[in-house]
């Protein structure tokens, strides 16, 4: 389990998604925990992960801390919500909607063709652009932003970060990427820092309600501190390219896997 939570949470910190969306499915397909458990105890490894990576990307000053302070206050409730909803979901049900919510985010991060920031002005609500100096490359970057797109991003992030324990990166990352056309490894940091205002609060609720294996997700954990330090050392080495790349990827090996689980089932159920 340290293992696991090693790898994922250096993967995820590259990819900004928290490490959960590999080990929520580890859980599932290779332990066979039910979902709220696997859910419960994969979001125990990402806080850990979050809370490691995003200590190191603020002392790198890539973490746009307004951004993620407003996406992230929204992300509470919704964070509560995703973990009481999770126990009424059908396995088969919780697994295929993962799997296509990953698919959709893999093609969306593949697409081609950015947006320039004065599109994004034209397109978005109530947006303004906004300019953030990236202490590492001394570097400023200049990107759009909507209140009322912070809002719902974050809400659906706290809801799907505690449903799914995957942190909700898988939709703060697009937001930020697509939508606001922040640079990849700003988005990276940044997402970081909106799942660990949150995904205290699904923890505790998760934990309320007894959902959590605590002796798989305390070594879990111990390999997300780890991983958080290495993932963050490793972004500064890749390319903005590279990390779309890399978490195009991830988000299609994650979904195939749980896919894969049930591929099975439903031929069988075909068969007369």
């Amino acid at each position: 389990m340290a293992a696991i939570g090693l790898f994922a949470a250096t993967i995820g910190s590259l990819a900004g998604l928290g490490g959960g969306f590999l080990v929520a499915p580890i859980l599932r397909i290779v332990f066979a925990l039910p979902p709220e458990a696997a859910a419960a105890t994969s979001l125990v490894l990402v806080l850990a992960n979050v809370a490691s990576a995003s200590v190191a990307f603020v002392r790198q000053g890539r973490v746009d801390l307004s951004l993620a302070l407003t996406m992230g206050a929204f992300a509470v409730p919704g964070s509560i919500a995703g973990a009481f909803v999770v126990k009424f979901a059908p396995a088969a049900w919780f697994d295929l909607l993962y799997a296509a919510l990953l698919v959709v985010l893999a093609i969306d991060m593949l697409r081609e063709g950015a947006r320039t920031a004065a599109g994004g002005l034209a397109r978005l609500p109530w947006a303004v652009p906004t300019t953030f100096h990236d202490r590492t490359s001394g570097l400023d970057y200049t990107y759009v932003r909507s209140r009322p797109v912070e809002a719902a991003a974050g809400a659906a992030t706290g809801f799907l970060s505690s449903f799914f324990g995957i942190g909700g990166g898988v939709i703060v990352v697009p937001t930020l990427l697509r939508v606001f056309e922040m640079p990849a490894h700003i988005v990276s940091a940044t997402s970081h820092m909106v799942i660990l205002f949150s995904a205290p609060f699904g923890v505790a609720t998760h934990a309320l309600q007894g959902n959590i294996n605590w002796s798989d997700a305390v070594p879990l954990a111990a390999g997300g501190l780890a991983g958080g330090q290495l993932g963050a050392a490793l972004s500064r080495r890749l390319s903005s390219a590279t990390l779309v790349r890399v978490l195009a990827a991830i988000l299609t090996a994650a979904a195939v896997s749980l896919i894969v689980q049930h591929a099975g089932a439903l031929v069988g159920a075909r068969r007369p």
